[in-house]
């Protein structure tokens, strides 16, 4: 018999989801605070860094552990172990660094709680939007405005690909890199009905609401993949790898969400062609 995948019970999520709420808004007073006020550095791998970012995750980690001291927990900038029994927190406080750091709203904060490795709830919080996106397994993905009570959000019907407007971030391990990498966005550019350039994780709070049909992003870290899958699949979608894979989603290197599987599949093909 095929074991049950882990979830939190609508209780834990309830529990949970004011704790977080709060979490997020102490970040926000950092990272909106901060904003057009701060100095760039970039790290080894050439991505931009704040002392926002620095800042915002110390403190998220500080509300995280003192919620659920025995968790673990795995940041962007303080690191830890992305550990595959028990449960492990996710966070990245700023995804979106370069828009953040040019004054742009186009950035989140995402945290995601895995349990024995699987993503079982996901957290998009805009900030300077003033909306968060979030998910648990098997309850729903929901969108929550400043002010609003939350509602249920779905992804659109799926198109065909020739009809599809899908969301990109970066150019990073693609044909259209300075060193190009194996994906072949230009083929994507081609045959999708729009490309839209899109901020880091907004792409895919729009996706669950049904404002874009696919969103793709070549280089993705445990951190990121983590808070937006089961945002996606709740809200009706599909997620992938670049190559395709559905399974270990969080230990991979690249994400694919889309509308439908069909439509995924046809990204895949794309993306994944011979030249």
């Amino acid at each position: 018999m095929k074991k049950a995948s882990p979830a939190l019970s609508p209780r834990e999520t309830r529990t949970l989801l004011p704790r977080l709420f709060a979490a997020v808004s102490a970040s926000d007073r950092i990272t909106l605070g901060l904003m057009n006020r701060v100095r760039i550095q970039h790290k080894a791998d050439g991505s931009e860094v704040t002392a926002a970012d620095r800042d915002a995750e110390q403190l998220l980690r500080r509300h995280i552990t003192a919620a659920w001291p025995r968790d673990a927990v795995l940041g962007e900038e303080y690191g830890g172990e992305l550990v595959n029994s028990g449960r492990c927190w996710l966070i990245d406080p700023i995804d979106g660094t370069a828009s953040y750091a040019l004054g742009m709203p186009m950035f989140g904060t995402l945290i995601s709680l895995l349990i024995d490795g699987e993503p079982v709830f996901g957290m998009i919080h805009l900030g300077a939007l003033r909306e968060t996106t979030y998910a648990a397994r098997g309850q729903g993905c929901w969108l929550k405005r400043d002010g609003a009570r939350a509602r249920r959000v779905h992804v659109a019907p799926s198109p065909a690909l020739s009809k599809a407007q899908v969301g990109l971030t970066s150019f990073k391990e693609s044909d259209l890199a300075p060193r190009p990498g194996p994906w072949r966005l230009t083929n994507l550019a081609w045959a999708a009905g729009r490309v839209r350039l899109v901020g880091d994780c907004v792409q895919y709070a729009l996706l669950c609401r049904g404002q874009l049909d696919a969103c793709v992003y070549p280089a993705m870290k445990p951190w990121d993949i983590g808070a937006l899958t089961p945002c996606v699949e709740e809200a009706g979608g599909s997620v992938s790898d670049l190559t395709g894979a559905t399974t270990g989603l969080v230990a991979r290197s690249s994400l694919l969400a889309a509308s439908s599987a069909r439509l995924r599949r046809a990204i895949v093909a794309q993306v994944c062609k011979a030249d």
